[in-house]
């Protein structure tokens, strides 16, 4: 489990966790030279740029699953923090029910009324009612499925952004995708040239959220918790047919042992399937379904997240835009999917976590069943035989719908 914080100090410090145990933290940084830029300023590089301190990231090992441990970290020469809590998800295969929530988009916001050059205005809503359901014990894990912090190259921002997740993150796992706003700039690599990031290009990103991936640059990789095989892709880097990310989709699907882990959910920022219609760049890129839909239904993907789009939405079974199968309303009137008999995935998109919301047009294509133009975020209960998927409202605390997906036999 990696431990990440910020510090004035560039000198390695400690974690200090579970009793008796430390592990020492290796420190890193970045500057404006690593930001990207054109002959026109960019914010990460020119008038944005603020000096980050020293990101510092430690391992902690000799963990047990579904335990809950104390740790602190810091130096005696810099101080320690406060003593924290910390919840272990449970182990890939165990029959226990691992729960986590999932959103994209979510930003941040200021508390008064002080200025900020992209504010996102239910991301406090969602992170208050977030860590009250942590805090209950009741969340095993967070994926952010991109669109993080919208810092977009005002880098102070990122340091709003991590304030504000704090009473989250320092007590599960805090799992990351990334987005358009993350890493897209003008001939930087990305997939779309858009300049999205602000010359950020994904270096501030992949500092402060160093997921379990193969390499920099490279943000795909996937984990596994109780009954789960999660895959999470960046929509932002090459997936086409035979590229690097596509092998690695594709090898990493097919290994998945499924008497192990007998749920797949496949995550990635931009949506295969929106209703919503963008007046500039459309919300779907067709050229990437085309591309990665059929891995979805050959490896039998039970359920893919997506975000970018500011609103909630979900499917039918659908591939290629046809419903193959469709859900039946259980004894509790929840639609329920069967997937005993794998015919395509559900598709969810819950991009509805904090930035200005995404409306509906009147004419809806028959593979969307439920749209939720509302902030919120998506709790998901994943047990060995059914997932069980609520959208939660923050405000009122109301599950505005819910599905499950089951298997027999």
């Amino acid at each position: 489990m990696r431990l990440t914080w910020v510090s004035g100090d560039k000198k390695p410090q400690q974690v200090k966790y579970a009793d008796d145990k430390s592990q020492p933290s290796k420190v890193t940084t970045f500057s404006q030279k690593d930001m990207c830029g054109t002959i026109t300023p960019s914010p990460a590089r020119d008038f944005g740029w603020h000096d980050p301190g020293f990101i510092h990231s430690a391992v902690m090992t000799g963990l047990e699953p579904s335990t809950t441990f104390t740790y602190t970290y810091g130096s005696d020469s810099t101080g320690w923090s406060k003593n924290n809590t910390f919840r272990t998800p449970p182990a890939a295969g165990d029959s226990s029910e691992v729960k986590f929530i999932a959103y994209g988009d979510m930003g941040k916001a200021p508390r008064d009324s002080s200025a900020e050059h992209y504010i996102q205005p239910g991301s406090l809503a969602v992170t208050k009612a977030i860590a009250e359901e942590v805090s209950s014990g009741s969340v095993d894990c967070i994926f952010h499925i991109g669109d993080i912090s919208y810092a977009t190259g005002f880098l102070v921002e990122w340091d709003y952004f991590l304030h504000l997740i704090e009473p989250i993150a320092s007590k599960i796992p805090y799992m990351t995708a990334i987005g358009n706003h993350e890493r897209d700039f003008i001939n930087s690599g990305s997939t779309y040239m858009t300049p999205d990031s602000g010359g950020e290009c994904g270096v501030p990103y992949e500092t402060y959220f160093p997921m379990p991936t193969a390499a920099r640059d490279k943000p795909w990789y996937s984990i596994e918790q109780g009954s789960v095989h999660f895959t999470v892709i960046s929509t932002e880097h090459n997936w086409t047919i035979n590229s690097e990310q596509f092998v690695w989709m594709k090898n990493d699907m097919a290994a998945v042992n499924r008497s192990r882990t007998p749920w797949l959910i496949f995550s990635g920022h931009r949506p295969m399937y929106s209703s919503h219609k963008s007046l500039f760049l459309p919300s779907v890129d067709d050229k990437f379904v085309k591309d990665v839909e059929p891995l979805l239904r050959l490896y039998k993907v039970d359920l893919a997240l997506f975000g970018h789009v500011h609103n909630y939405e979900r499917t039918c079974a659908v591939y290629q835009k046809k419903c193959k199968a469709m859900p039946v309303k259980d004894v509790d009137d929840i639609d329920t999917y069967d997937n005993t008999n794998f015919r395509a995935p559900v598709h969810a998109t819950i991009g509805m976590a904090g930035f200005s919301l995404d409306g509906f047009p009147p004419a809806i294509d028959d593979w969307s069943l439920a749209r939720v133009a509302e902030f919120g975020y998506v709790r998901i209960h994943a047990a060995r035989e059914q997932l069980r998927v609520e959208f939660v409202n923050p405000n009122t605390r109301r599950v505005e719908d819910h599905f499950r997906i089951i298997k027999t036999g």
